[in-house]
């Protein structure tokens, strides 16, 4: 059936579904984005890190739900459990002390902290990175925009496949590189555009605007970094995406509160300003009533920004996640289109080309979409699947065969013994 076939489409599950609310979620945040850089930066970046927190810990209501709806399911289980631990458990007091279980419910529990612990600081200082960036160079006018940044995707993915190689152990088969080969091939291009486009706006900023690509970069790094990390953490240490992300809330509360304490303190001088107190920056940021609604609102997107990026990374895994950033910046590129408008018109052409080959291979790399030639096809699941039911057909009818030799056999040993009864009667 597959051999006539060069494309196929495969059947949707309702958890690809996330990818379509991942875009959703990442259009409407970039709106809000947009809104907020028409403000002072600096209070700005001071203000999304404590609404990204905030967020992350609304994170608890879901935990708090699927943890008593696991109880409930599972408290007879429990139960079980308890009561045969203390029927097989020896009075001594050596047991008690020595049990090779709780040696190693202990040594799990540390190994648990110290992965959370790495992955909150890959997080914290991927945030802080940019935020330090403008408190150090407040007063220069950075010009990079964020629809001009598609070469820091092009490292995401080259980090992700790196980073998954080393810690997951990820094997990457003949359609995966294929699509990473035209997402890194259309990525250079528009790499190659927008950083004609920055060159020719940053002007005196030059060095400012290179400073903070590369921040960006290191951004992103740490950013693979923790969504493999994570990965690892939901295979190995049995984590929920709900209970990774509440606890990685109040590991953050603490860095942010060791973080914000100098600021109390200290005042931030603003080019052609005199110097003020961060905070009461952030407090005239709020002089605009409508500035609580939308505050409000994107601490309620980051909640759904961050909890589809970790059940993404949970139910697929972070190379899945790598390409819904790429859609995430077509996103981004149609926001920036219809906000800012088109630049000119030879590379709006250019860039619809790139973006409709980038969603392609994003479809090829998550089975979405199966090329049927040069083995493309080998190793993806509609494949297997066909290959497995190929198996178990042949294996059934050869069961079949066996059977009917089995009985034929019989039936001959039957007629045999029934001549050689009929001889000796005779």
């Amino acid at each position: 059936m597959f051999q006539k076939k060069y494309i196929l489409f495969p059947k949707l599950h309702l958890k690809h579904l996330l990818f379509l609310f991942f875009l959703i979620v990442s259009c409407v945040k970039k709106g809000v984005q947009i809104y907020f850089e028409k403000n002072q930066r600096i209070a700005i970046e001071f203000l999304k890190l404590y609404m990204y927190n905030i967020g992350d810990m609304l994170t608890i209501i879901p935990y708090l739900i699927m943890k008593k709806r696991m109880e409930n399911e599972n408290i007879k289980n429990e139960l079980k459990k308890i009561t045969f631990t203390i029927d097989n458990a020896v009075s001594s007091l050596d047991y008690l002390y020595y049990n090779p279980e709780n040696i190693r419910n202990k040594r799990n529990k540390w190994i648990l902290f110290r992965n959370i612990f790495f992955f909150t600081i890959f997080d914290i200082v991927a945030q802080l990175s940019s935020v330090i960036y403008y408190i150090v160079k407040e007063d220069q006018k950075l010009v990079v925009k964020q629809a001009n940044l598609n070469s820091t995707l092009i490292f995401n993915i080259i980090f992700i496949i790196i980073f998954s190689i080393l810690i997951l152990h990820t094997k990457f088969y003949r359609h995966h590189l294929f699509a990473f080969s035209i997402d890194i091939l259309c990525l250079i291009i528009l790499t190659i555009i927008d950083l004609i486009h920055l060159f020719k706006d940053i002007g005196e900023n030059e060095m400012m605007s290179i400073i903070y690509i590369l921040i960006k970069i290191l951004s992103v790094m740490l950013y693979s970094l923790e969504n493999v990390w994570a990965k690892y953490m939901f295979l190995y240490n049995y984590l929920s995406s709900y209970a990774l992300l509440t606890t990685k809330s109040l590991f953050h509360f603490i860095y942010l509160i060791i973080f914000s304490f100098p600021f109390v303190f200290k005042k931030i001088g603003i080019k052609d300003k005199e110097q003020r107190n961060i905070f009461s920056m952030i407090g005239e940021i709020f002089d605009d009533k409508t500035y609580y609604f939308i505050v409000i609102g994107y601490t309620i997107i980051s909640f759904f920004y961050n909890n589809l990026c970790f059940k993404i990374i949970d139910i697929f895994s972070p190379n899945h996640f790598a390409i819904s950033r790429l859609l995430e910046n077509i996103g981004i590129f149609i926001m920036d289109l219809i906000i800012n408008g088109p630049g000119s018109s030879e590379d709006l052409f250019v860039k619809i080309i790139m973006y409709i080959l980038l969603i392609i291979a994003a479809l090829i790399y998550n089975e979405f979409l199966i090329i049927n030639i040069c083995d493309l096809s080998k190793n993806t699941k509609l494949f297997l699947d066909y290959e497995a039911e190929n198996d178990d057909q042949e294996s059934d009818d050869a069961s079949d065969i066996n059977l009917e030799n089995v009985l034929f056999e019989n039936n001959q040993n039957e007629n045999n013994n029934g001549d050689e009864l009929n001889d000796i009667i005779k």
